[in-house]
């Protein structure tokens, strides 16, 4: 029984890694007009979370909260030599902690840099790069984002909700859950965000099966037989992918290990006192909370994904 206990615990570990640290989530945004290449793009989006690492902040691929970089040319030259043509900028990136749902702006920075290339764009690589992020102004401006969204979640989480429920009720179940997906878990509000969570899920189940069995699939690839089988049987019998849920319980009942079966019916035929099976009730209970976010949170993320104002890569 300990082994199994200890099984289950690593299962639920895994499952609230992302909720339990209590950290704040931060994305990174980038504009769909930005002017920068992909290259660009991903060399700040790289200094601008190495730089949220630093404050007790972590780093998303998508979340509800973004730093938004929009970066202009201030001024450019060509300047041509007798051997090769030198291209200098100077741009300008202001970055904006935001949340991208409710637009609410929590803090804002102006960034300033030069620099020369062969080319246009290597020249706007160059002024990026000699961006310096461990300069202490910008570690200052991170920290204080992070004061104003705990601030925030803290003295709007009722509003929150009940934003969300009325989006739920509006059949908008991805973007309820966004909202609501980096909510920390340290705060006293989370309780009745994860609660909320759960039904808005629960009823975004027909509409977003897709999501969902995706979600499974992820865990069961990874063998994470626990929850693939969790997240799989919240599928609705009456959904479109009700029969590919059903597909994929009978492949993990397969793939699950005898040994390791016959192991769990001959511990709970042991211990099979009350204590016993109400711990493992309330441990099933916890097991489909848990799955409900993470893959609620998969929602939430292909709901990001499709927004046009934005673009999240990682």
């Amino acid at each position: 029984m300990r082994r199994l206990l200890l099984i289950i615990g690593i299962i639920l570990t895994s499952a609230c890694a992302y909720g339990q640290s209590g950290e704040v989530y931060l994305s990174v945004a980038m504009p769909q007009n930005s002017i920068m290449d992909k290259n660009e793009k991903t060399l700040l989006k790289n200094k601008l979370l190495n730089t949220i690492a630093t404050q007790g902040v972590a780093a998303t691929e998508c979340s509800a909260i973004a730093m938004v970089p929009e970066l202009s040319i201030m001024s450019e030259e060509k300047v041509e030599g007798m051997m090769r043509t030198i291209y200098t900028r100077k741009v300008s990136i202001t970055v904006t902690v935001r949340n991208i749902i409710t637009n609410t702006v929590f803090n804002s920075i102006q960034i300033t840099s030069d620099g020369e290339g062969y080319s246009v764009a290597e020249s706007l690589r160059s002024a990026i790069n000699k961006i310096d992020m461990t300069d202490g102004r910008y570690a200052a401006f991170v920290s204080e984002a992070k004061s104003k969204i705990v601030d925030y979640y803290n003295r709007n989480t009722s509003s929150l909700i009940k934003k969300a429920n009325t989006l739920s009720a509006q059949q908008q179940y991805d973007e309820a859950l966004a909202l609501l997906s980096t909510y920390p878990e340290s705060l006293s509000g989370y309780s009745e965000v994860a609660k909320t969570i759960g039904e808005i899920f629960s009823k975004s189940q027909s509409k977003y099966c897709g999501e969902i069995m995706q979600s499974a699939r992820a865990a069961y690839a990874t063998r994470d037989f626990a929850s693939a089988s969790e997240i799989a049987s919240m599928i609705n019998p009456q959904s479109s992918c009700a029969a590919e849920a059903r597909q994929l319980l009978a492949q993990i009942k397969r793939d699950t290990d005898k040994e390791y079966r016959d192991q769990i019916a001959t511990e709970r035929e042991r211990f099979r006192t009350q204590a016993a099976l109400e711990r493992e009730r309330m441990q099933a209970s916890e097991r489909v909370r848990t799955a409900s976010i993470r893959a609620a949170r998969d929602i939430a993320t292909a709901y990001y994904k499709r927004q046009t104002h934005y673009v999240w890569f990682w």
